[in-house]
């Protein structure tokens, strides 16, 4: 499958999603207000009923796998799950969602970690962020993740959303309402690790349930943490992704880890909680939506939504190729605002910090703390190339080739790639280019912030910079013989803010 002709396949439902995503941004605005009334939780959590749904007229679930799992050794079933849920001020409601689950064929390739991707709505229809973003560390570590529909915009009524999509497959859904979104989270966390009842796992073995989710999936992640966490107790982890509170601080004492993510949008001087099982990353010159989501979304989802067949192996490496671009080759993508755009590669810091949250959660080992943002008064402070400083710097910001307008469209940014001219001057070979960024990797990987693997394909993207350069300075690309240094081997304490720019 070659990407360009999938674009021009599924162009119209781009555009869909870059409106919707636009209209909804006013969406983006916390809703977890009513989450947020009580301080406590009711106690104990039922374990809800699992069922398969019928096949209906698509014959697969909307927003399922768009790449062939079996090359990976996995296998995907969507569930519906039903029961009662509780909202924190008592009553109750009978409701009936689903979920996706996408997990390894064997217990050998399980590393007994499962994601929830409390996916996001703001669009009104479901984004699986966190897993659009993590897809490749979470199949390579073996993971099992979950696409759970916890919110009642993401099941009806936009013609992107199941009931709409397949009336007869989703004819018994039934959402009360988000008032009980929480519960429902914590009935589905439990099911997952229960293996009573019908078993979404099938036999597997589940040691720890990691809870992530974006955006305004990531402001009700931190109502669940307030008000839901202590008393449920189903869940061990934590990753609250560009929460657009920006609440780094939290009512009670944690229970487990929680690893806040925040990109340039999310960016404040505010100090955050002192809490042991808290970490703040904030990861300079990421846009809220980007690249790595968009192409997914586009050439990924798109097909499948157009009942396409789910990519081979070729398909999934040339959509993964496109997607990973950071400004390093030119596309007329890295100006759409929204659907695609900002480059900078927010994906590898979500999969550092899920692997970072595991290992937490596994060993009680924290994460090494990270360098704030920098800020000019209470805005961020910007490098003489446009682009923020401070904070977790992975090496396309710390040896730049592009300027990454990562606020500049909201909920999306944009990448302005520098000139042949403006690459050539900052580094006039491209040994040059190709060494300070191999210095740069090693760095991120030293600190943490960067996993062995996404260091050797952020060393092998570097290569496509051989042609921004005349014949006599092209060089040699030596990607196949890079080898990462040991993963968080000099890590760093940072505690404060950078200072502004002086």
């Amino acid at each position: 499958m070659k990407t360009r002709t999938s674009r021009a396949l599924v162009g119209l439902l781009g555009l869909a999603i870059a409106t919707s995503m636009m209209a909804g941004a006013s969406a983006s605005a916390p809703t977890s207000t009513q989450a947020l009334a009580a301080s406590t939780a009711p106690s104990g959590v039922p374990l809800p009923k699992l069922t398969d749904p019928p096949a209906g007229i698509h014959g697969h679930p909307l927003w399922d796998s768009w790449h062939d799992l079996d090359m990976f050794g996995y296998r995907e079933q969507e569930y519906f799950v039903s029961g009662t849920a509780r909202a924190l001020d008592g009553s109750t409601a009978p409701y009936t969602t689903r979920i996706i689950v996408t997990r390894p064929k064997t217990q050998k390739r399980f590393n007994g970690a499962v994601m929830l991707d409390w996916v996001n709505v703001t669009a009104q229809f479901e984004n699986a962020v966190d897993t659009l973003e993590a897809r490749e560390m979470l199949l390579r570590e073996g993971w099992a993740y979950v696409h759970v529909s916890a919110q009642r915009a993401g099941l009806c009524c936009s013609p992107l959303t199941p009931q709409v999509y397949d009336p007869v497959r989703y004819a018994s859904i039934n959402h009360p309402g988000d008032a009980y979104a929480e519960d429902m989270f914590s009935q589905i966390a439990l099911a997952v690790r229960s293996h009573r009842g019908a078993d979404p796992m099938k036999g597997l073995k589940v040691k720890r349930v990691i809870a992530a989710g974006q955006s305004q999936s990531a402001d009700r992640l931190y109502g669940y943490v307030s008000n839901w966490q202590k008393a449920a107790g189903v869940i061990d982890g934590f990753l609250i992704h560009g929460n657009g509170t920006v609440k780094k601080t939290f009512p009670t004492k944690l229970s487990v880890p929680v690893l806040n993510l925040l990109s340039d949008r999310e960016g404040e001087p505010d100090a955050p909680t002192k809490d042991k099982k808290y970490r703040l990353w904030e990861v300079a010159a990421t846009a809220h939506s980007d690249f790595f989501i968009g192409v997914q979304s586009v050439d990924g989802n798109g097909q499948r939504v157009a009942d396409q067949p789910a990519a081979d192996r070729a398909g999934y490496r040339a959509i993964i190729e496109d997607a990973g671009n950071y400004g390093q080759i030119l596309d007329p993508l890295l100006g759409t605002c929204t659907l695609a755009g900002a480059t900078m590669p927010m994906h590898y810091a979500v999969s550092t910090a899920l692997h970072q949250l595991d290992r937490w959660v596994r060993t009680g080992k924290r994460p090494p703390r990270t360098p704030r943002y920098a800020f000019d008064g209470d805005a961020l402070a910007t490098d003489q190339f446009g682009n923020t400083r401070g904070g977790i710097r992975l090496p396309p910001v710390a040896v730049p080739v592009a300027r990454y307008e990562s606020t500049l469209c909201n909920l999306g940014g944009i990448t302005v790639p520098f000139s042949d001219q403006q690459v050539q001057d900052l580094y006039p070979t491209f040994k040059r280019y190709q060494r300070l960024m191999k210095r740069a990797t090693n760095r991120a990987v030293k600190r943490g912030w960067l996993l062995r693997p996404d260091a050797k394909d952020m060393m092998r993207r570097v290569c496509a910079m051989q042609d921004r350069y005349p014949a006599a300075a092209k060089g040699t690309c030596k990607a196949a013989s890079y080898k990462p240094p040991r993963f968080a081997s000099k890590p760093h304490g940072y505690n404060r803010p950078h200072a502004p720019p002086g």
